[in-house]
């Protein structure tokens, strides 16, 4: 294709901006030129940690560390080149702070409200009938609920103390990640949503801490679900370099372009004295992506949907002396059943399906 043409389509673009054509970058504007990219530079050797999409592929979205700072990377095949452009990334560190402390109470307390309601209603109601099921249900489902946030302030505690070690063993990632999303598919279209996932064609294996990997993924879903204005989250698994994996979780926010507010998990409405300040389940996937040598960032868009990328590092030997004493359970069906309990109905807790 005609560089001109590249050239007129990057002008439109605000920001760096540079093309990939046959794997060298080209035309790439005074401001990637300020962060050091030049004409001609092979891609692989600036992009080593992200994935480029495909010619005929979707838009990707990625993370990109330049010049000492997180930019969010957008790549859109176009004819025979890739057109990229780069912004300023989200990077969510801010410390956990009292707005931490305030959604883990609202959490507990939203729990706490509905195990006094169903207990009102067993007491009223006759011990027999489908209300005095809905209300065990409703109870048995704020049982789960606190064992979550208990469990979760423990794993924090221990991922921001650094008394957590990851548990690293070889596992086939590709086969992992897909077993975990068909039993979280399941569960989540019991609620009404649909999980959709794409994985790389070819299996990989490596020694990663697949539990509290997991975990993290679960956080990140809920989140995303308990936002998603049309029911639909996305998963993908990509690996953007021989020792990194990356996660995305993507979903169409709520009310247009989504603010940091809708990350917020325990929190019930948008209130000003929470504003800086993150929730305990994105804090504790900031942690526990920092445990896992990995980030966690999150890009949106102008057009509603957002993403969740969380990165991981691929270790070929283990490096980890000591074990953690407590370390998070294998996935199994009770564990989706605590993690998803914010948001799926309470018929799924009745002692039938326990």
């Amino acid at each position: 294709m005609d560089l001109s043409v590249l050239k007129t389509v990057l002008g439109l673009t605000e920001g760096p901006s540079f093309a990939v054509v046959a794997g060298r970058l080209a035309l790439c504007s005074p401001e990637a030129q300020a962060l050091g990219l030049a004409d001609g530079q092979e891609a692989r050797s600036v992009l080593a940690e992200t994935m480029l999409p495909g010619l005929g592929e979707e838009a990707a979205v990625s993370a990109l560390f330049l010049h000492d700072r997180i930019w969010t990377l957008r790549a859109v095949p176009f004819a025979d080149s890739i057109l990229c452009s780069l912004r300023p990334g989200s990077q969510i560190a801010p410390p956990p702070n009292e707005a931490t402390l305030l959604h883990v109470a609202g959490s507990i307390r939203q729990a706490l409200h509905d195990l006094n309601t169903a207990l009102d209603g067993l007491a009223a109601d006759p011990p027999a009938g489908g209300q005095s099921e809905h209300n065990a249900a409703l109870a048995m489902r704020s049982v789960y609920r606190l064992r979550r946030t208990a469990g979760d302030l423990e794993l924090f505690a221990r991922l921001r103390s650094g008394t957590f070690q990851p548990s690293r063993r070889r596992w086939e990632l590709v086969s992992a990640t897909d077993r975990f999303c068909l039993e979280t598919a399941e569960l989540l279209r019991s609620g009404g949503l649909d999980l959709s996932w794409k994985l790389p064609e070819r299996e990989f294996t490596a020694l990663v801490d697949w539990p509290l990997t997991a975990a993290l993924l679960r956080e990140l879903l809920l989140n995303a679900a308990a936002h998603a204005a049309d029911g639909e989250i996305r998963l993908e698994l990509s690996r953007p370099g021989e020792h990194r994996a990356s996660f995305t979780v993507r979903n169409r926010s709520k009310g247009g372009k989504p603010a940091q507010i809708s990350f917020y998990r325990y929190a019930q409405e948008e209130r000003a004295d929470l504003e800086g300040g993150l929730g305990l389940g994105v804090s504790l996937v900031s942690q526990g992506a920092a445990c896992l040598g990995g980030t966690l960032m999150l890009s949106m868009e102008e057009n509603g949907e957002t993403a969740a990328v969380l990165s991981i590092a691929l270790e070929d030997k283990d490096k980890s002396q000591n074990r953690s004493p407590v370390q998070v359970p294998e996935l199994s069906q009770d564990e989706g059943l605590t993690a998803f309990s914010p948001i799926l109905p309470p018929e799924l807790y009745g002692p039938d399906n326990l």
